[in-house]
């Protein structure tokens, strides 16, 4: 089984970690016990309007499936793949297999069949925890397919509703099962979390999470924006993505309640800030922005929130800025974090907007960055490869040796991809992806700060720049646009808004494809290899 894979980092690295303390011996069901002893009615996760559960009911819960999960037969290092919404079912299951020893393996709402097959091969999932029949999706009868399609895969487990014949309801194996502690052998440095990188099924990416870099990124970043029991904590990203689970690791080893925001859509995302009244919203630029330009912000009552973190993509300054302007009490800052390297940076809570609107912030504490061209490191202000070491960075790709060699640097650190600049202050300012750089005729064009300026105009929801062939030139840049409802715009109204705004020529886009909507990621972000397949078909 894959947990069997996995290569953990070098003993001199973990000896060092373990050191400094950043690396302890603390699971994250060890802190559902703490609070569930210390603090046992106090709030754990809700649903503004909807269910709420307790610590002392999360830990029941989570004790509970994990002792169904043994009674099945699975045992510790088993792979349990799980495909639901961000419902507080999620968090007992993720909950559950950690007590029990076993190895969460997320997979993302929209995938069907043919995403999840080579993934759940690949993980040599054992189980699958999925939602029940709908209208659009029938996820058990899909999971059932797959059940003689991937060897190890035995069970099909429903989280909540109705559960079909050949499937296990998790509600009744909760019901059978005791909630007396998990009793068994295991460790920090247990496997427990298997993520995949974004549009890699076809070659996955999977990243191996051990408790001691989920619980000590929990422990570490949360001490950069002050997160303490007494905030609520809501989070836009979704569980099945690493950002999401990371902010669940902050908010239960300080004890905060969590503020679940089941799926994402503009107005339910604005439903939940109003109705749940958090202190601190962990979102992506994509969600500000549609609430902005959607209106639906106007007149919401902010005045809870004193900590807005937007990660996931460049957050355009002014999209920070407009949110700001809207809440009484409250910052808006910038996070850098990848699935490889989970939460490493994070813009000071008490910086100036320069800093927070037009950086990520710092290194935290126990992780190094530098910025590299051709790996030879660069100074202070000059733009390259943004590259990372410390204690939460992955130790490799899972079962994937060509991508370990292109992902680390001879001296051991981590290739982000990210173009970046670090100021004399260590603030590093994210410029773009590096496979993103359009060649045009030798110059290199960066489209970030062009799209940001382009999503800047009346008449545009969203737009995003990806490069097409051309014989002369070798590369040009196209532009697609989703306009504002109601709106059309040209390429001459764009390249007059752009050489409004300063941009030189050779930068402007030369072919303009009006879309209904664009390809995102769970966590929000642009599939620009979409668009560039879309723009292959059109041409």
């Amino acid at each position: 089984m894959s947990s069997s894979a996995y290569l953990p980092h070098a003993p001199e690295l973990q000896r060092q970690f373990r050191a400094d303390g950043l690396w302890n011996d603390e699971r994250l069901p060890d802190y559902i016990d703490k609070w569930a002893r210390e603090t046992p009615d106090n709030i754990a996760m809700f649903v503004p309007g909807g269910l709420s559960l307790t610590y002392r009911d999360t830990l029941a819960k989570s004790r509970r499936f994990a002792n169904a999960l043994l009674k099945l037969g699975l045992r510790k290092g088993d792979v349990i793949a799980i495909q639901l919404p961000s419902h507080p079912e999620f968090l007992i299951a993720y909950f559950g297999v950690v007590m029990m020893g076993g190895v969460l393996c997320t997979l993302h709402m929209p995938y069907r069949a043919g995403e999840m097959r080579p993934l759940m091969q690949f993980a040599e999932a054992s189980a699958v925890i999925c939602t029940p029949p709908g209208d659009k999706y029938d996820a058990p009868a899909t999971m059932l397919g797959l059940v003689g399609e991937v060897p190890t895969l035995k069970h099909v487990i429903v989280a909540y509703g109705k559960t079909p014949k050949g499937c296990l309801s998790m509600e009744q194996l909760m019901d059978g099962a005791g909630e007396a502690p998990v009793s068994g052998s295991f460790s920090a440095s247990d496997p427990c979390l298997l993520c995949f990188t974004s549009g890699t099924s076809a070659s996955p990416k999977g990243v191996m999470r051990t408790s001691e870099t989920i619980v000590g990124n929990g422990r570490i970043y949360s001490e950069t924006i002050r997160l303490a029991s007494a905030d609520r904590v809501m989070i836009a990203p979704p569980f099945t993505h690493v950002f999401g689970l990371c902010c669940v690791a902050n908010a239960v080893v300080n004890g905060a309640p969590i503020v679940l925001l089941p799926l994402y859509t503009p107005v339910d995302y604005v439903r939940t800030i109003a109705e749940g009244k958090p202190t601190v919203v962990f979102t992506a630029p994509a969600h500000v922005a549609a609430a902005l330009k959607g209106g639906l912000l106007d007149g919401v009552d902010l005045s809870s929130i004193r900590e807005v973190v937007i990660a996931g993509s460049v957050c355009p300054p002014e999209v920070a800025k407009a949110l700001e302007d809207r809440m009484p009490n409250g910052r808006a800052g910038g996070l850098f974090g990848m699935t490889e390297c989970v939460l490493v940076a994070q813009t000071p809570i008490d910086a100036g907007t320069e800093v927070r609107h037009y950086s990520v912030g710092r290194a935290t504490r126990g992780i190094k960055a530098r910025v590299a061209s051709n790996d030879a490191v660069l100074p202070a202000g000059k733009e390259g490869e943004l590259q990372l070491f410390g204690y939460s960075i992955m130790s490799g790709y899972l079962k994937n040796d060509a991508a370990n060699r292109d992902a680390f640097t001879a001296d051991g650190w981590f290739r982000t991809g990210d173009l970046a600049t670090i100021d004399v202050d260590g603030n590093i300012a994210i410029c773009g992806r590096v496979k993103d750089l359009i060649n045009r005729g030798g110059i290199k064009i960066n489209p970030t700060e062009i799209e940001n300026l382009v999503d800047s105009h009346d008449k545009v929801m969203q737009s995003a720049i990806v490069p097409m062939p051309d014989d002369v030139y070798g590369e040009k840049a196209c532009l697609f646009v989703v306009p504002r409802p109601g709106s059309s715009i040209s390429l001459d109204e764009i390249n007059a808004y752009l050489e409004h705004n300063g941009v030189a020529k050779m930068r402007w886009p030369e072919r303009l494809e009006l879309i209904e909507e664009m390809p995102m990621t769970p966590t929000r972000k642009i599939i620009k290899g979409a668009l560039a397949e879309k723009l292959r078909h059109v041409s």
